[in-house]
């Protein structure tokens, strides 16, 4: 009887098999998924801080005062821009939380900040928010006294 030299043998594919486990386990590492899907929700609040602010200008624009009171999006002020038209709905962070936002006077002289803490800061360690200021017009990363009005 004679054996044919042909395929692999049972050691071989488990040296094998063994080699790429350890060859992906090495890449989940150096892609480390949970702190991508930290950023990604960080650029989710981001990116709906800055429609809440092009709404609050909107609403500034037309009326010259900032919808009040102060309190998490869904329960403050913020639902008057979405009665007005100036935004279709309040979003909701990531995590399902609420952002805040916050005003400081009537009319003219009003100041307005939202705000929502980030979970991945690019500036260091701690807590910091991406927070949208009406008095400097800008949106940073800051810290959480930075921010209030």
């Amino acid at each position: 009887m004679k054996f044919s030299a042909r395929g692999f043998t049972l050691i071989e594919l488990l040296v094998v098999i063994g080699l790429l486990v350890i060859m992906m386990a090495s890449v989940f590492l150096i892609l480390k998924p949970g702190k991508r899907t930290s950023q990604a929700r960080d650029v989710t609040r981001k990116s709906d801080i800055g429609q809440i602010a092009n709404a609050l200008k909107a609403y500034y624009t037309v009326r010259e005062t900032y919808p009040g009171p102060s309190g998490s999006a869904s329960a403050s002020g913020l639902t008057t821009l979405v009665s007005s038209g100036d935004l279709k709905s309040i979003p909701n962070d990531p995590t399902g939380g609420d952002y805040q936002y916050t005003v400081s006077g009537l009319g003219i002289g009003a100041v307005a900040a939202v705000f929502a803490t980030l979970e991945d800061p690019t500036t260091g360690t701690g807590s910091w928010v991406w927070c949208f200021r009406t008095e400097s017009v800008s949106i940073s990363e800051v810290t959480v006294g930075s921010c209030l009005p």
